[in-house]
């Protein structure tokens, strides 16, 4: 009984060490992608606060998040130029603002940058 629990403990072990390393890297990959989004989402979130400011409405500092501020301004620029009033990042409210939108939907960065 007891060689057959050892052989059982080994061969796990064994199995568990080939495992781990696939695991981590592909953990390590879908971390550095993460970042790079986040990192991605970041600048256009910047370059609307920027284009906010420079259109007169006040969206706090250039700091690249999604905050009070940024969507107050973007409400009082929505209300200012006949959009639908939201709040969030759409392709009309963009380009309006003069922003190109790298990501398929700069209301999904928007969101994502909220959690």
């Amino acid at each position: 009984m007891k060689t057959i629990l050892g052989r059982s403990v080994l061969v796990g072990t064994f199995a568990l060490t080939l495992v781990f390393p696939v695991w981590a890297a592909d953990q390590a990959n879908a971390a550095s992608m993460k970042q790079e989004k986040a990192e991605k989402n970041s600048d256009e979130i910047k370059k609307v606060q920027e284009a906010l400011k420079a259109k007169g409405d006040d969206p706090g500092a250039i700091d690249g998040r999604m905050g009070h501020k940024t969507h107050a301004a973007l409400r009082a620029f929505q209300k200012s130029n006949g959009l639908k009033i939201t709040g969030s990042l759409d392709k009309e409210t963009a380009d309006k603002l003069g922003v190109q939108l790298a990501t398929t939907s700069g209301t999904q960065a928007m969101k994502e940058e909220k959690k």
